[in-house]
C-alpha cells in the first residue's frame, strides 16, 4: 500500500512545524523550475489512486437510485476526479516547506514543477469539479442546482483540511467530511431527494475516513495508544453501523463480507494497538486504506443489488495505474 499520502484525500497530519522556505531551492517557489512532463504531474496528482473517488459517486448514485441516461453521473463522476486532484496537488503545493526535509523526492521539492504551477493547477482543478457538477445539474432536467452545491461544499472541505485543518484536532473529521460530501455528490444525481437516500452511507464513510486519517495521524513515529484505541472506536462504529443497517434490510451478504472486512482489519488494527510504533501502525493504515473500496461496495450491494459489487473493480484499475506509473520511472 502507497503510504504517501494516497488516497486522500487521506493525508495524515504532524504536529511539527514545518520549515521555513529557505529549506527548498528558490526555482521551486518563483516558477523557473523544469522538470518531467507528464510523469511529474501524474506522480503530484497521485494517479493511480484518482479512481479511488469513484467508488464514493458509484455508491451515492446507486443508493439514491440510478439513472436511465449516465450522463448525468459522468459528469459527478469527473467533477469527483477532478476535486480529488485538486485535493492532491494542493496538498503539496500547502507542504512544499515541510516536504522538502521529508519526502524530498516529492515533484515540487525536486524542481518538476514550480510551486505557482501547482497552486494555480489546484485551484483550476477544483473550478473545473464545480463546472462538471454543474454540468450534471443541467442534465437532470430544470437545471437542477443540487449538483453544484454539494459540490461547492465539497470543494470548501477540501480547501479547508489543505489550508487549515490539516494539523488541527478538527482534521481527521474534516477529511471523513470530504468523503462524506462526495458520496452526497454522487447521490445528488437524484436531486435533493437523492441526498435523503444517501445520507446513512455517507454517514458511515465520514467515520470510517475520519477514524482512519486519526488513526494515521502519527505513525511516522510512536503513536499513543489511547489515539489510536478511540480512532480505532470511530471505525468500529462505522462497520457496526453499516452491518446493522444492511441486517434490518435482510441483506445477509453485504452484511457478512462487512464481517469478513472486521476480521481482515482487526488483525492488523488489533497488532498496533499492543505495539504502537511505526512498523506496526503503517501497515495497519494500509490495511484500512484498502478496506475502504470494499465498504463502499458492501454499502451499495445492500442498497442496490449484485450491481453494487462493480465498485470492486476499481481496485484493479488502481493496482494495475500504479505498476504503470512504477514502470514508468525506472
Amino acid at each position: 500500500m502507497d503510504h504517501d499520502r494516497a488516497l486522500s484525500l487521506h493525508r495524515q497530519s504532524r504536529r511539527r512545524r514545518a520549515p521555513g522556505p529557505r529549506a527548498c531551492p528558490a526555482d521551486c517557489f518563483t516558477g523557473a523550475c523544469r522538470g518531467d512532463g507528464v510523469i511529474a504531474w501524474a506522480r503530484l496528482i497521485r494517479l493511480p489512486n484518482l479512481p479511488s473517488p469513484l467508488a464514493d459517486i458509484a455508491l451515492g448514485a446507486l443508493a439514491a437510485g440510478w439513472p436511465a441516461d449516465p450522463l448525468p453521473v459522468v459528469f459527478l463522476a469527473l467533477a469527483s476526479m477532478a476535486i480529488y486532484a485538486a485535493g492532491m496537488v494542493l496538498n503539496d503545493y500547502f507542504d512544499v516547506s515541510e516536504d522538502c526535509l521529508q519526502r524530498p523526492e516529492r515533484p515540487l521539492p525536486r524542481g518538476d514543477i514550480s510551486r505557482r504551477d501547482a497552486g494555480i493547477a489546484g485551484h483550476l482543478l477544483l473550478g473545473a469539479g464545480l463546472v462538471f457538477a454543474t454540468v450534471s445539474g443541467h442534465f437532470l432536467g430544470g437545471d437542477d442546482p443540487t449538483p453544484g452545491r454539494v459540490a461547492m461544499g465539497l470543494i470548501a472541505a477540501v480547501w479547508v483540511y489543505n489550508a487549515r485543518a490539516k494539523r488541527t484536532i478538527m482534521g481527521p473529521f474534516v477529511m471523513g467530511a470530504c468523503r462524506g460530501l462526495n458520496v452526497l455528490l454522487g447521490s445528488s444525481v437524484a436531486g435533493e431527494s437523492g441526498l435523503s437516500a444517501a445520507w446513512l452511507p455517507s454517514a458511515a464513510c465520514f467515520l470510517y475516513i475520519a477514524g482512519l486519517t486519526w488513526f494515521a495521524r502519527n505513525d511516522g513515529g510512536r503513536s499513543q495508544r489511547w489515539q489510536l484505541a478511540a480512532s480505532a472506536a470511530v471505525v468500529a462504529v462505522s462497520l457496526g453501523l453499516t452491518a446493522w443497517t444492511l441486517a434490518v434490510r435482510g441483506n445477509w451478504v453485504p452484511v457478512a463480507a462487512v464481517v469478513g472486512l472486521v476480521a481482515f482489519l482487526g488483525q492488523r488494527v488489533s497488532r498496533a494497538l499492543r505495539n504502537p510504533q511505526p512498523a506496526s501502525v503503517r501497515p495497519a493504515v494500509g490495511r484500512l486504506l484498502l478496506g475502504y473500496i470494499p465498504f463502499d461496495a458492501a454499502w451499495a450491494a445492500g442498497l442496490a443489488g449484485p450491481a453494487g459489487w462493480g465498485i470492486l473493480i476499481l481496485m484493479p484499475v488502481m493496482v494495475g495505474l500504479r505498476r504503470l506509473m512504477a514502470a514508468r520511472l525506472t
